[in-house]
């Protein structure tokens, strides 16, 4: 496949850079000569003089508005978004303290949100850009005890396909949906008294079917396909992650197919012409 001119791609700005899979992406892209401005709350400790690294909260979108200021001072401009910054907790619906989901809320989306809202005035003006937005298998189909996280990410899957079709004009748009990856911090940011403490939703089974021969997802290897991937000219809308994140996303895909199937067959309309049927309503109105 073809790749993207470097210099459409030479200047990336990367949120949650402290950890997990925004830390390796910031040192595969140093290793492999590009610039980084890499952004966290806790800064990111990368000694490179071709690394910019920014304490940022992603929540505050002033501090990203600066942090978008510095970096284009700094290296002459950005060419790649990358919206990584994210947290999680395991709660039930009926558990889930509406606190506890605000915040990962305001992380997850609001965050993303602030960083794509912030630099598409200036990628619209450049007529140039990419932007990478960080979801999780999780965003397309779900799991038992994720009712803040999954809410998050597919409020963010919804977040980028917006973005996706209102900037074919000027910029590429792709999401990532990875699996699980135990070697960032969504192990040690699950703490084990999170699991329900009520009887009826301990144990609960995953819906999806279990994967043989499983292998653990390495972290490396998928900040490689990312990378690998915005290096080509054309970008799939979304790149998945990991055999559980496919194995799991062929599933609900079933699922929607014979919900599909079954939402076909009912008559929604009676035969006559949409544009009458619409004035009918609105002279009701």
């Amino acid at each position: 496949m073809k790749k993207i001119e470097t210099d459409k791609i030479k200047t990336w700005f990367v949120t949650g850079a402290s950890s997990g899979f925004g830390h390796e992406t910031c040192k595969q892209l140093l290793e492999r000569g590009y610039n980084v401005i890499a952004v966290s709350r806790r800064v990111p400790d990368f000694n490179e003089s071709n690394a910019l690294c920014l304490s940022v909260d992603v929540t505050d979108q002033e501090q990203v508005k600066n942090a978008i200021s510095k970096g284009i001072e700094y290296f002459g401009g950005i060419d790649v978004i990358f919206c990584n910054a994210g947290i999680t907790e395991n709660k039930t619906l009926e558990e889930q303290k509406i606190e506890s989901l605000y915040n990962i809320m305001q992380t997850n989306f609001y965050g993303t949100f602030n960083v794509i809202n912030s630099i598409l005035p200036y990628l619209r003006e450049n007529k140039k850009g990419t932007i990478i937005t960080m979801s999780s298998q999780s965003g397309i189909t779900y799991r038992a005890y994720g009712t803040a996280y999954c809410a998050s990410k597919h409020a963010v899957e919804a977040l980028s396909s917006v973005c996706w079709h209102e900037t074919r004009k000027f910029c590429r748009v792709m999401t990532v949906e990875p699996g699980f990856f135990p070697q960032t911090n969504v192990v040690s940011n699950v703490k084990r008294n999170n699991i329900s403490v009520i009887e009826d939703y301990k144990n609960l089974k995953d819906y999806h079917k279990k994967i043989r021969n499983h292998r653990i997802n390495d972290l490396v290897l998928g900040v490689k396909y990312i990378i690998d991937t915005v290096e080509l000219e054309k970008l799939p809308r979304r790149l998945m992650l990991g055999e559980d994140a496919i194995n799991k996303i062929q599933e609900e895909i079933k699922s929607i197919k014979s919900d599909l199937k079954y939402s076909k067959k009912l008559k929604f309309l009676k035969k006559e012409k949409f544009k009458k049927f619409i004035n009918k309503i609105l002279k009701k109105g």
